[in-house]
């Protein structure tokens, strides 16, 4: 049994360097324990069956497909710490069961990982619709920061669209796991950020706060679909969240009053 440790955060370049050396000598996944910093994997003390003879020349002749790739890529982004067993079973049997294994829709295995992309792809999706930036001076000039908690490990996946969206600001995206610092030139990863940097408030954030309310339409409002798209648990670092509960509370008061003000105008 052998026994590898991811310690990379998401981990997808580790663990595609090892998952190669693994099949370069015919390491079926059932012989691997793969662990994160985090836990280890459930099976550590399974079964282990014998070692299975050396496939190094049938992996030659076996390109891993590029499409299968960005799936493990994006796969590995999840938090289930079950996902380098995961990817590096489906990647064996791509190899040496079914090359159009992703075509099995029914597939256990590929059900899962499908599930692991889409939590991801929809983790990633909210950054850019709940993350909220805060001003401070820095060094006598503007500077930006943010405080985003995703489910998952997805704030490399989305820099690309803050660099482009806020390429002339500078700023910070901080996260539990990691934060992004942008100077208008190039973009500096870091590891275990110090959220107190973040702050409270900001000049302009009263300014945000009287518009929102100023648009909050209490005829439109549709309380179960608000939390579906916007679940509480990202409120807290959303400025605007804090006028909500009362806005709910007093909208079929505000909606009424609207259907009066204009029968009366008419």
């Amino acid at each position: 049994m052998k026994t590898i440790t991811i310690s990379a955060v998401p981990g997808y370049t580790e663990w595609r360097t090892a998952a190669r050396e693994c099949l370069a000598a015919g390491l079926a996944p059932e012989n691997i324990v793969w662990q994160t910093g985090e836990s280890l994997q459930d099976d550590l003390f399974g079964h282990q069956p014998a070692v299975l003879q050396t496939k190094q020349e049938l992996l030659q002749q076996h390109k891993i497909p590029s499409s299968a790739l960005a799936i493990f890529e994006v796969a590995l982004c999840h938090s289930d710490t079950t996902r380098f067993s995961l990817c590096y079973r489906i990647l064996w049997r791509l190899i040496f069961e079914n090359r159009n294994l992703f075509k099995l829709k029914t597939d256990a295995d590929v059900l899962r990982i499908n599930a692991l992309v889409k939590a991801v792809k929809r983790d990633t999706y909210k950054m850019s619709a709940y993350l909220r930036f805060r001003e401070v001076s820095h060094e006598g000039e503007e500077y930006f920061i943010a405080w985003y908690e995703p489910e998952h490990y997805s704030l490399e996946r989305k820099l690309g669209f803050f660099q482009d969206r806020f390429k002339n600001m500078r700023w910070s995206i901080l996260t539990p796991y990691r934060a992004a610092h942008w100077d208008k030139s190039k973009l500096v990863l870091e590891n275990n950020p110090d959220p107190s940097i973040y702050p409270n408030t900001d000049r302009i954030e009263k300014y945000w706060l009287t518009y929102y309310a100023n648009i909050f339409n209490p005829a439109r409002v549709k309380k179960n679909a608000m939390l579906s798209s916007m679940p509480k648990k990202y409120w807290k670092n959303m400025p605007e969240t804090v006028l909500i509960e009362d806005m709910l509370k007093n909208s079929e008061a505000r909606a009424r009053q609207m259907i009066i003000k204009s029968n009366s105008g008419s």
